[in-house]
Formats: structure tokens, sequence, C-alpha cells
């Protein structure tokens, strides 16, 4: 039986809670959209729900197209898995395209002669709230000769928190005539805790710098403090660090500010300091800078 640019009849769809609250939202390729030429089978035992389907890589694009059972329930990280039966004749570069919405996330690359018949792990990504995520397999890049397998995909939720860039702008923050301080991949701290931060810092027109330090929330969550020193060689001179103690209020707007002269940054680069959203012109580290 073949598709050819059409839709398949939803078969089999779930929704599920595993063991520790694990999210998993899995579909099958029976209710995925297929362009191209898709040949169903069930001549390999161990695949998902009632069968799968191959493509042949012979030059043309072959797209099968799962989409999340239900909109994305939680903005965080969310691990891939897939699901085919191996064989000889599978391809070793079945690429697996994760959209966030209309955002490519991430694409993998499984090696489908092995593993077959269980859920591996493609990798994760970060998925939005309220949108519906897609998962777009295809037969590019894949040796003739050989075929993809589309069997099935889940998505699962990862409960740990999810480290993104963090940035505090001084003094209105970089390209406004202040300093922006980036944390790489940094959580914010429970309550009553610290951390530790690694970063940069970007300042004037083409200075960056490189910044360590602490971290801590208050027990009342009322105060974040960053104890942060930076080297830049070139700006501040060769020995010199610039020190910096910044202090926020993340619930300024609900119980009050109990830092000592509003949100500031008290040293090097000192004023008034907020959290903003961190833009890839802030996050990226150039390999040339003063």
């Amino acid at each position: 039986m073949k598709w050819i640019n059409g839709i398949v009849t939803a078969l089999l769809v779930a929704v599920s809670s595993h063991a520790f609250s694990e999210v998993v939202l899995e579909t099958d390729d029976s209710v995925a959209t297929k362009t191209g030429t898709w040949t169903a089978s069930t001549s390999i035992a161990g695949y998902y729900g009632t069968g799968f389907a191959t493509a042949a890589a012979a030059g043309g694009a072959d797209v099968m197209r799962f989409l999340s059972p239900r909109t994305i329930t939680t903005t965080g990280s969310w691990c891939i898995q897939a699901h085919w039966t191996a064989a000889a004749n599978r391809s070793i570069a079945a690429s697996y395209q994760v959209f966030d919405g209309t955002t490519l996330r991430a694409t993998f690359i499984a090696n489908q002669q092995l593993n077959g018949g269980a859920w591996r792990r493609l990798g994760c990504v970060i998925l939005t709230r309220g949108l519906t995520s897609e998962v777009r397999l295809t037969d590019t890049g894949a040796a003739a000769g050989t075929v993809v397998v589309g069997d099935g995909v889940r998505w699962v939720w990862e409960e740990s928190p999810v480290a993104l860039d963090y940035c505090i702008a001084v003094n209105n923050g970089f390209g406004l005539g202040g300093t922006t301080f980036i944390a790489k991949n940094f959580v914010v701290p429970p309550v009553g805790t610290c951390k530790p931060w690694s970063g940069i810092m970007r300042t004037a027109s083409t200075v960056v710098g490189t910044s360590t330090g602490t971290a801590c929330l208050s027990n009342d969550g009322k105060l974040f403090t960053a104890s942060l020193q930076t080297t830049a060689p070139e700006f501040l001179g060769i020995g010199t660090l610039g020190s910096d103690h910044i202090e926020l209020c993340p619930l300024a707007t609900t119980l009050g500010c109990p830092a000592h002269a509003g949100q500031s940054d008290r040293g090097t680069f000192g004023g008034p300091a907020k959290v903003i959203a961190c833009t890839a012109a802030l996050t990226t580290i150039p390999s040339s800078h003063d």
C-alpha cells in the first residue's frame, strides 16, 4: 500500500503519564502526513502500533510529518524519541527535524540499521507551551539503495530546570550606553541557596569581558544578588578585575523591594539594574573584541 501526497486517517495517538510524573505525547506513522511515496509494512517485528512505513532514498525528498497529539503543555525541555524497525537495508542517516510551532529547533540523525524495536532518544529541545510541535522525518541525505523507516515519535517532558542564558542590564544595557552581564545556561537558584555564575560582559561597542561569580536568592525570594568579577584586559587593564555587586528584586511588583537602593549594580559598572530578555546580539561570544 502507498500514500502519495496524502493524509491518512487517524488510527493511533496517545497522551500518557508514566512513572515520576513523566508526561509523554506519542504518535504513530498511521496519523502522520506523508509526502512522496511511502510503503506500509508489517514485515519486521518490533514496530509500534499496527505497522510501519518505508520510503526509498532515490533522489527525491520523501517526508513524514508527525504532529504532537496535543499542544505542548509546558514551556521547557522536551526530549524527542523515535521508534523504527532495524534491518541491513535501513539508512544510517535518517533525518528528524524538530519544530516548535514553525521554528526549527534541531535536526537529529539516526542510524536505523541499529537499535530497532524500541523507543530511542534522539535529543532534547526547548518547546513552547500552547504551540504544536512537529517532527519531520525525511530521507534527504540518505544513501541510494537504502530506506528510511517511519514508525512512531514521542515527546517526553524533561522535568529538570531549563538552563537558558540570563541577562542583566546595567544603565540600560549594552547598545544603549550601558553594560549587560550574561550568564550562560543559567538557572536561578532556589530560595535560600546560591550557585555559580559564569558568562560574559558586553559594554561599549566592541568590549567583551569574562565574568564569574556567585548568585544567591534570599529565603523569602525577595532579593536576588550576583557578585561578579570580570576580566577584560584591553578595556580594564591587564591584571585588573571589574567588581560588581548586583541586587535585583524578582517579586518587587507584589512584595516590595528590600534592596538598599532599589535594583542596582554597586561596583565597576554601577547604576540601575534590571533583568532583560536575552537576544542573539547579546549572547553571542565573538572571537574578536576589545
